[in-house]
């Protein structure tokens, strides 16, 4: 008889454990969290019914595992392919509310692309709108961790935020290997005749910089714009990184007398993730820093 209470009281109590634990992991609500703009949130339990305002929100939403929750996305949310299959608002800018509310959503996760006045709005009319604004590394890993806590999936979020910062500091470490700085343009584009390149404040310039590359349009002032053709040969890249193929600056009378072409170092990359904020810039990053180990400087 004692035996079989201890017993009980063993199995009660493992119970209890697990329920703890299930509870803690499932987070605590009510929830009251500033988001990337400084706006206050209050969310009364964890939200069900989740409509993404950017293509990164949706990503990250997906990474986390909340493929179910997700009743809404962008136009250009397309991927993960299973994004393609959820309901549209229509396009990033200015959020169109008619689509939104249609939907009754228990939060939207918008970003800044949205537009202040229909996140604004949306908060008014008493929709739980939360805001993400990351431009760089350190704030999509804050971003992640806030769409953790708000949907309760704060473990997952906490691996994937981590799992990015090692990757940047990968990146670093292997910048701080190498010698002379290599010489960047980011080439983007569909054709040779109308590029565009990315300066300071977006993730590609964090990245080559972080592999302790220079890059081209670091010091220009902007975030995205054009340069022009007699500043490229002046300062003679030894890299370009580009959506295009690199053939394409081979045959170019221009390109084909830069260093970066000579020494065959045009690389292909998917600038479409390089743009995004969202938890593919990992791999991206993982990806650079292999690429980091080919070029001669």
């Amino acid at each position: 008889m004692t035996r079989q209470k201890t017993g009980m009281r063993k199995g009660i109590a493992l119970g209890l454990c697990l329920l703890f634990a299930l509870t803690i992991s499932a987070g605590e609500f009510p929830l009251q969290l500033a988001d990337q703009f400084g706006r206050e949130l209050t969310l009364n339990q964890a939200p069900k019914r989740i409509v993404s305002g950017s293509p990164g929100n949706t990503e990250i939403l997906f990474a986390l595992g909340l493929e179910d929750r997700i009743v809404g996305v962008t136009d250009w949310c397309d991927y993960p392919q299973a994004a393609q299959t959820k309901p549209k608002i229509g396009n990033i800018t200015p959020l169109n509310l008619e689509r939104v509310l249609a939907l009754h959503p228990d939060l939207v996760l918008a970003c800044n692309l949205n537009g202040k006045d229909p996140v604004e709005n949306l908060t008014a009319l008493g929709v739980p709108t939360f805001a993400l604004n990351p431009v760089s590394f350190a704030d999509l890993s804050a971003a992640i961790r806030l769409v953790g806590r708000l949907t309760a999936t704060e473990a997952a979020a906490e691996q994937l935020a981590l799992q990015l910062e090692t990757a940047l500091a990968n990146l670093r470490r292997a910048g701080a290997r190498s010698g002379p700085k290599a010489k960047v343009f980011i080439a983007i584009g569909a054709d040779l005749t109308d590029l565009w390149t990315a300066g300071t404040g977006t993730f590609l310039d964090e990245a080559v910089t972080a592999l302790g590359w220079e890059n081209l349009a670091g010091e220009l002032g902007f975030s995205w714009g054009q340069i022009g053709l007699e500043y490229i040969l002046a300062q003679n890249p030894t890299v370009i990184l580009t959506e295009l193929e690199p053939a394409v600056f081979a045959r170019d009378p221009f390109f084909r007398e830069l260093a970066a072409v000579k020494r065959n170092q045009v690389f292909q990359i998917n600038i479409d993730i390089f743009s995004r904020p969202g938890p593919r810039l990992i791999a991206a990053l993982q990806d650079l820093a292999l690429l980091g180990e080919q070029v001669q400087e």
